[in-house]
């Protein structure tokens, strides 16, 4: 029996008729996926070659009964060279699935790259070549994945698998990557990368379960297999969540000596911005899905412009408050199904003028590395 649409509810004959939509749409989406394609086809030219991944407006969706979840609505943002950008913003937001994006791991075929490009300068034997990721098909994601890009995951426990040991695993992704490698080769290279990110008695760890490591090693276990194939970019999603103060300030650190020795670059994710305050050099908010603020380190921590980063920044304790009370910014993230046209952070936002009911905010330059997207600085913009 179908309820009545009374604003909060959805009758039968709409759900049906957003599922039949939605099924077309997602048989299109997995079709592309799945495509047998010549490299021509999903190979692509930097707009800058000083960057290592160039994300410009992606959009990635999750088909649902109840309407169309666009998680990832329009991003655009770099990755330079040798350089980490801190990706930061509330639970949510659409960090995670904007990485996942550059992975291609969502979960299909629900969730998908809907438009828009992922350009990566990936390197080979014949030299350098840029793939639009977004474009390729699945099968052909293994030239990139996992030995151009790799990933640290949230939480090392539920990543790890239980009922291999550490050396099983870690060796499984030399012989994925490199299938001309012996056992003795594998192990050689899975010996090296723990010492590498500085465990102790490497030979022990290797033969070990994942139950019987701490928090702290799991978590380095992880970043040596994330290391395992010379990656070019690596995705540090939350990589510090689960673990104590302590261990979270070494594997910070372990993260800035391993830039340097491996002469790429990180993407961090995470919503700590005293993390993002010591390790990016470039940081990007985000809030509902979409980039509302992006500069460098230096110019969103001492000069922030969106109300929404202002706000994050007050909500963090510090030590020379005389408040009794944290800030916190009112109100909650809007629904991520049937979005506004207008700016999304207006219902919870205390410099709210006039044009903020009006179109979304376009993204200003207010410094060659300085953008926001934000209705107060367009009248700065047009008397400049």
């Amino acid at each position: 029996m179908s309820k009545k649409n009374n604003g909060n509810y959805l009758s039968g004959k709409e759900i049906r008729a957003i599922a039949k939509e939605n099924k077309k749409i997602m048989k299109r989406l997995e079709a592309e996926k799945y495509r047998k394609a010549e490299e021509s086809e999903y190979l692509s030219e930097m707009k800058n070659t000083e960057n290592i991944l160039e994300i410009e407006d992606l959009h990635t969706y999750f088909f649902t009964e109840q309407g169309v979840v666009k998680a990832v609505n329009g991003v655009s943002f770099d990755i330079p060279k040798n350089a980490t950008v801190g990706v930061v913003g509330e639970s949510g937001c659409g960090k995670s699935v904007t990485s996942m994006s550059v992975m291609r791991l969502l979960q299909g075929p629900t969730g998908q790259i809907y438009s828009g490009a992922i350009r990566f300068n990936a390197k080979d034997e014949n030299g350098e070549k840029v793939f639009d990721i977004a474009k390729m098909p699945i099968h052909d994601i293994h030239k990139i994945r996992g030995n151009q890009i790799a990933m640290i995951f949230q939480e090392p426990m539920t990543s790890l698998n239980p009922v291999f040991t550490i050396g099983q695993q870690l060796d499984e992704v030399t012989f994925i990557h490199n299938p001309k490698s012996t056992k003795e080769m594998a192990k050689d290279k899975s010996i090296e990368m723990l010492n590498l990110v500085g465990i102790a008695m490497p030979e022990r760890v290797y033969n070990a379960f994942p139950h019987e490591l701490s928090g702290g090693m799991r978590q380095r276990v992880m970043i040596a297999m994330a290391l395992a194939s010379d990656p070019r970019l690596i995705i540090a999603d939350e990589p510090t969540t689960a673990l104590d103060v302590t261990i979270q300030a070494q594997i910070l650190d372990l993260l800035r000596d391993l830039k340097s020795k491996i002469d790429g670059s990180i993407m961090l994710i995470t919503h700590d911005l005293g993390i993002i305050a010591e390790m990016a050099d470039y940081v990007v908010v985000m809030y509902a899905g979409r980039v509302i603020e992006k500069g460098t380190v230096s110019e969103i921590f001492h000069n922030p412009m969106h109300p929404y980063t202002i706000g994050l920044q007050k909500s963090k304790p510090t030590l020379d408050s005389d408040s009794d009370t944290l800030f916190n910014i009112p109100g909650n993230v809007p629904n991520p199904i049937n979005m506004p046209n207008y700016c999304y952070f207006k219902e919870r936002c205390a410099q709210c003028t006039g044009k903020c009911s009006g179109d979304y905010p376009e993204m200003i330059q207010v410094s060659p590395t300085h953008f926001v997207a934000c209705h107060l600085y367009d009248e700065e913009q047009n008397n400049g």
